[in-house]
């Protein structure tokens, strides 16, 4: 019997907990040790989410420990094939390639995994010299996996397109029963890593026009402040408009069972994020919860929510448009339960952690 193949899988784990190290979390513990030789290069900053993708000396110095780790394991291991997640900035992307230069020169086939949707916003952005430099390193890759269908052109002239592939997030979530409120007020739920770019001060801003016509409804904004000026101007604009008796802040959600029981509360799940994504794992979350999603054309989350069959979409930046779409949620409860039972549906067919795996699989076998 031939050995089975080696991946090096190159990445993050939690915590902290975001997406990338979330997916490489579920690549090292999934079955695919059973048909691969899995090893691993940590690339974990464990200070928290705020250091991602903020680099500073403590990365210099980290990146030195990890390369000679990675120097280490090629040696020991000869892999195959090597996997890691493809960053969006100079300083990211330079780091990446020196990880993939060793990986490629021991003979290892090169498979990275985009999970973002703003890489060629950069690299259209970037000098001569650093694009003909991308497109050197590109020439390492044997594969490029996407996370949805309408990210593959973000590699345009950079890989060919038999070599790009479609591998979505996926998670473990099992069905979630409703919790009933009596007397009842529609429960608005934005949990995210709390920031004006992920669109919370865009809900917030949305809420008096909402109140204006309705007042059976409460907004709950779950999960920590990434920037304190952020944090200071929603309590401020609360204050302002007298809305606190309709707005929660939850803090950090810090377990599972804690998360789960903030979305079987929700009636409706809003991502009206201002800034280019991927796609949000919350997201997921919500659809897996049975939860309708209002969202913006960020990332493939076009691809992901499906627009009237498991949420509708709603113009970036806009709070009028956002509170015009969650006043029709309103005013069509029936429309709200048809939609979650979509988004459960089309979550178990496209966006379970099996499928996330068979995907990867697929893909390794290629490359190996």
């Amino acid at each position: 019997m031939s050995e089975s193949p080696t991946i090096l899988v190159i990445g993050p784990t939690p915590p902290p907990f975001h997406g990338v190290s979330v997916a490489t979390e579920a690549v090292l513990k999934s079955d695919l040790c059973h048909r691969f030789r899995l090893c691993h290069l940590d690339l974990s900053d464990r200070r928290g989410v705020q250091h991602v993708d903020k680099p500073d000396l403590h990365d210099v110095v980290l990146f030195l420990k990890q390369w000679r780790r990675l120097i280490v394991l090629l040696r020991k291991e000869r892999p195959d094939v090597a996997y890691l997640p493809l960053s969006q900035s100079t300083i990211g992307f330079l780091r990446d390639s020196l990880l993939m230069l060793p990986a490629w020169i021991a003979g290892a086939h090169v498979v990275l995994h985009l999970h973002g949707g703003n890489f060629k916003a950069w690299y259209d952005g970037r000098s001569f010299l650093i694009r003909a430099y991308v497109r050197m390193v590109f020439r390492l890759v044997s594969y490029v996996a996407v996370l949805g269908e309408s990210l593959s052109h973000l590699f345009a002239g950079l890989i060919a397109p038999h070599r790009i592939a479609v591998v979505p997030n996926g998670i473990d979530w099992p069905a979630i029963h409703k919790t009933v409120h009596e007397p009842h007020r529609y429960r608005i739920l934005h949990l995210s890593t709390l920031s004006q770019l992920k669109g919370a001060l865009v809900l917030l801003a949305a809420i008096p026009h909402v109140l204006k016509v309705r007042q059976d409804v409460e907004f709950m904004l779950a999960g920590p402040w990434l920037h304190e000026e952020d944090r200071r101007e929603a309590e401020s604009f609360v204050a302002h408009h007298g809305l606190s008796t309709h707005v929660i802040f939850t803090g950090p959600v810090n377990t599972v069972k804690h998360k789960r029981s903030i979305y079987s509360s929700a009636d409706l799940f809003v991502f009206p994020g201002i800034q280019q994504e991927g796609q949000p794992l919350v997201v997921l979350e919500a659809m897996a919860s049975g939860l309708p999603v209002l969202f913006t054309n960020r990332g493939c989350l076009r691809d992901t929510v499906i627009e009237g069959d498991c949420g509708l979409e709603v113009r970036c930046n806009d709070p009028r448009h956002l509170a015009d779409r969650i006043l029709w949620f309103l005013d069509h409860p029936e429309e709200v339960q048809r939609m979650g039972w979509n988004a459960r549906e089309r979550f178990e067919r496209f966006y379970t952690s099996e499928r996330f795996i068979r995907r990867l699989d697929e893909l390794f076998t290629l490359a190996a």
